[in-house]
């Protein structure tokens, strides 16, 4: 018998054997493990492995009959074959017929709905996501890695938060480059890393840089407009098993699309690259950040997207730009324009409703344990990395560098960077009023949206980010109480 990890999965052993993690990026689903699981997920890889030999492997480090090893690896695969993270066969052939591909006519397509919710025989307390977060406040783990793969970008949006002007003088992270932070990246224990820009296509080196992340197994998320995207970068981007890419597509109307970007048939093109890749068979994620400009729309394209069996997901809130400056605010929605939208999304996506209703209310977490827990995980296991090396928090905390990666190893960036310790140091206690806030379940509060709207104090919230978690509130309560009464 024959067993490998499916070409969706992603393996990796932390703390020194201690922790086992595994993700499929199919499913959705993860899991981690404590030592003896670690020891059992070490001895599964991508090159398919008998298992005599695995149970061999394992006699090694445990004093116990082959007969009692056997069965307990068994039953350890058989439940992670179930859940599409291995497969199991008697031959190389056989592995590869069950192993599963990306389609939009699966039954549930990734593309519909992100859920993360630990699946095994026995009744989790928490979510993996959970319990890693927990675990990487105590031991930070530099899980995820965003890369500025140039800061030159085609469109030039009226709410980006990134200012023109760097988009105008932009310059590409060379192959090298991406190479030299990359592979700091992997023998620190990455497993994710996310292509951003500027616009990542337009960076010359893109079908390199894929296929090295490939090359060093890394799950892969692309974040592009999609307008200068080539057959031959599909056919790439199909080959190394791109997770996610993510598009934003502001309205069905052209004109309003175009007046966002200020490119003219940017809609047109971005929208016939989101159907070329459907029918490669490629995850898309729509994004559409609702704004003044195209407020009245963003319904019709979550109907469109649901057309394609995508996700369409939206931010109503809008940052301000990553130099401090706010003028791209005077876009953002008044509070009764955000109502229309909030309730759009009530009204249409269902995938929102289910996850708002299935979360555990803050006001359910004892008051000691919520005043301790972190805002995010910036800067707990996570980074972004520029093209001129800096290191920042998370997308769009371009003003508070932690390090340059060019100067410093990032490991030592990681571990020793007075900045980082300072915001891993951030707890909800923090913000003392939002501790008892009646709207604490449907806040959004960000420490970077916080740092560029108020010139640079991250501790400042911004009053519009209140009364939005308390419209959120109202309208998530009204639809649950409507509901109940049918």
């Amino acid at each position: 018998m024959l067993i490998r990890q499916s070409k969706n999965s992603f393996i990796r052993i932390y703390d020194d054997g201690l922790l086992g993690y595994i993700t499929n990026q199919l499913t959705r689903h993860d899991r981690s493990y404590n030592e003896s699981g670690a020891d059992f997920l070490a001895q599964i890889s991508r090159e398919p492995k008998s298992i005599d030999d695995i149970v061999n492997n394992l006699k090694k480090i445990y004093d116990i009959d082959t007969e009692t090893i056997r069965n307990d690896f068994i039953e350890f695969a058989q439940d992670l074959a179930e859940h599409k993270f291995i497969v199991i066969g008697e031959t190389a052939a056989d592995l590869d017929n069950q192993d599963l591909d990306f389609s939009y006519s699966m039954e549930n397509p990734k593309t519909l709905i992100d859920d993360f919710t630990q699946n095994t025989k026995e009744e989790p307390d928490k979510t993996t996501q959970d319990y890693l977060l927990q675990h990487d406040r105590e031991k930070p783990r530099l899980a995820g890695l965003q890369f500025e793969l140039t800061s030159r970008c085609n469109e030039r949006c009226i709410h980006c938060y990134i200012p023109n002007g760097k988009k105008n003088t932009g310059f590409d992270l060379t192959f090298d480059q991406f190479k030299f932070i990359i592979d700091q990246f992997v023998d620190m224990g990455g497993i994710h890393v996310i292509l951003s820009g500027g616009e990542a296509l337009l960076n010359k080196d893109i079908t390199k840089i894929l296929c090295y992340c490939r090359e060093k197994d890394l799950q892969i998320s692309l974040l592009t407009n999609l307008i200068s995207l080539t057959d031959q970068q599909i056919s790439v981007i199909k080959d190394v098993n791109v997770s996610i890419i993510q598009v934003s597509l502001y309205s069905m109307n052209p004109e309003i699309h175009d007046t966002i970007t200020t490119v003219k048939g940017s809609w047109q093109r971005t929208k016939d690259a989101i159907e070329k890749l459907h029918k490669a068979e490629i995850p898309v994620q729509i994004s559409c950040p609702v704004m003044k400009a195209n407020k009245d729309g963003y319904a019709d394209v979550m109907s469109y997207a649901q057309g394609m069996r995508m996700k369409s997901t939206t931010d109503y809130i809008m940052m301000a730009q990553a130099d401090l400056n706010t003028c791209n605010l005077a876009n953002r929605l008044s509070l009764k324009e955000t109502e229309q939208v909030i309730q759009d999304i009530i009204d249409y996506d269902r995938d929102y409703l289910e996850e708002t209703l299935k979360l555990e209310p803050y006001s359910s977490i004892p008051e000691e344990e919520f005043a301790e827990m972190p805002l995010c995980g910036a800067g707990i296991n996570s980074l972004c990395v520029t093209v001129n090396g800096d290191i920042y928090p998370c997308a769009g905390w371009q003003a508070f560098v932690v390090g340059n990666v060019f100067k410093q190893s990032l490991k030592e960036i990681w571990e020793k960077s007075p900045k980082l310790a300072e915001i891993r140091k951030v707890k909800r206690k923090d913000f003392p009023k939002c501790l008892t806030c009646d709207a604490r379940d449907y806040c959004a509060m960000c420490l970077v949206r916080n740092f560029n709207e108020s010139g640079g104090d991250m501790f400042k919230t911004n009053q519009h980010f209140c009364d939005v978690a308390f419209l959120n509130k109202r309208l998530v309560e009204e639809f649950k109480e409507n509901t109940s009464c049918k």
